[in-house]
């Protein structure tokens, strides 16, 4: 039988009390989907199933998986070295699919913000062998000489366990219950698994590339092949989903998002309007007040990133058919306007290319508060003098911003 996430999160709410596992719950929500379209609970893995727009998992896998865990937790066995990979210290590896590696860059990050900090070489496993040792205490001096990071960070939470609850120093090794130990080691390689599946176009068969060299540059440009429709997240190369969906042509220009015709068209058939890459999944919609109206199908990568100003709306005003789809919403075509977080981000970067002080040619960041009186208020911060603040304010008045949107417009149009 199949029940909501919701009640799943109740349920292992419940059920894992210890302290190892008082994150567990908080994994089953929805946004873990995507990379494989399921969720874990220790090794287990829960397919995510999508319902009436409802996400789902089966309730005799979580009683199951909810069992194996608390079982775990009750005896988890005698302590096992831990046999961390010194050979590769890296600070940033906190959330690598290599848990091993994640805890290890969390005891970095302990040091490093720890008020008396340890030596390098008391980091390490007594017994390394001596050249990665003499690699390691060299790499570890550079990272705990950096500057001390704030408190406060999330624990490191693997498959719902909270791993530093269970590591232990025990005579000279770094250390971990053995079943725990086991339970971690057979989420990762079900999670290699499902994400070399995850990274197959449904289509073609062809494989994603998600090379760490690569990473960066697909997020700036929005490439992920994955995409959540009516049934669910699904992976299809560019080629995959042009071919299969539509291209959209403006057909819901002007109609309300409360409106009947809205609820009555599926937005899944279209391309995305936004990337042109993956299956739309909704029909974005224009959230200032008094509008309301569509702009067009929107991919769930695209429109979530749309609110959180995340990837290509970072730098919307460079990419056409972003700006293009923000001007398909009938309010702002009429105000010749856009969203004040929007104007917000168009204005910064006209500033920052073009404001300067005195007779520094480096360009300024800035941050605009949005008036009521329709102005901006910019405050600019040149960092290309070490050593002294050069802070200043400008206001740039509403007829200005219009007339930048107008330029977008033209340019895009």
């Amino acid at each position: 039988m199949l029940i909501p996430l919701a009640a799943a999160r109740t349920t292992a709410a419940s059920v894992l009390t210890a302290p190892v596992l008082r994150f567990a719950a908080d994994g089953l929500h929805s946004d873990f989907l995507r990379d494989t379209g399921h969720l874990y609970l220790g090794a287990t893995a829960l397919p995510g199933v999508k319902r009436s727009g409802i996400w789902h998992v089966d309730q005799a896998l979580l009683d199951r998986a909810l069992q194996d865990l608390a079982a775990v937790a009750a005896a988890p066995g005698r302590l096992v070295p831990l046999g961390l990979p010194w050979t590769d210290v890296n600070r940033d590896s906190r959330f690598d699919d290599d848990w091993r590696r994640a805890v290890q860059g969390e005891l970095v990050d302990r040091a490093a913000r720890a008020t008396r900090r340890p030596s390098a070489a008391d980091l390490l496993d007594v017994g390394l062998e001596p050249a990665a040792q003499r690699r390691a205490v060299k790499e570890l001096g550079r990272l705990l000489g950096g500057v001390r990071e704030p408190d406060g960070r999330d624990p490191l939470v693997v498959a719902g366990v909270v791993v530093m609850e269970v590591v232990r120093r025990r005579t000279g090794a770094w250390s971990i219950p053995e079943r725990w130990a086991e339970v971690l080691d057979r989420w990762r390689a079900e999670h290699l698994v499902l994400l070399a599946r995850a990274q197959r176009c449904a289509g073609c068969g062809a494989v994603e590339d998600r090379s760490l060299e690569t990473a960066a540059a697909r997020a700036r440009q929005n490439l992920d092949w994955r995409t959540s429709g009516a049934d669910g997240w699904i992976t299809q190369c560019p080629a995959c989903a042009g071919g299969e969906h539509r291209l959209y042509g403006g057909s819901m220009r002007g109609v309300r998002y409360t409106s009947e015709r809205r609820r009555a068209t599926r937005a899944d058939g279209y391309l995305c309007a936004v990337c042109g890459l993956r299956q739309a999944a909704v029909w974005d919609h224009c959230h200032e007040v008094g509008h309301d109206f569509l702009r067009g199908p929107a991919c769930a990568s695209c429109n979530q990133d749309e609110r959180a100003q995340k990837g290509i709306w970072r730098a919307f005003w460079s990419h056409g058919p972003a700006v293009r789809h923000l001007l398909e919403c009938n309010g702002c075509r009429t105000t010749g306007s856009l969203p004040p977080r929007h104007l917000a981000a168009l204005a910064a970067a006209r500033l920052g290319a073009t404001a300067r002080h005195g007779r520094c040619t480096a360009e300024p960041s800035a941050v605009l508060e949005h008036l009521p009186s329709g102005d901006f208020l910019a405050r600019l911060h040149c960092t290309a003098h070490p050593g002294r603040e050069v802070r200043w304010e400008e206001t740039v008045d509403g007829a200005t911003i219009l007339g930048w949107v107008a330029d977008l417009a033209a340019e895009h149009s």
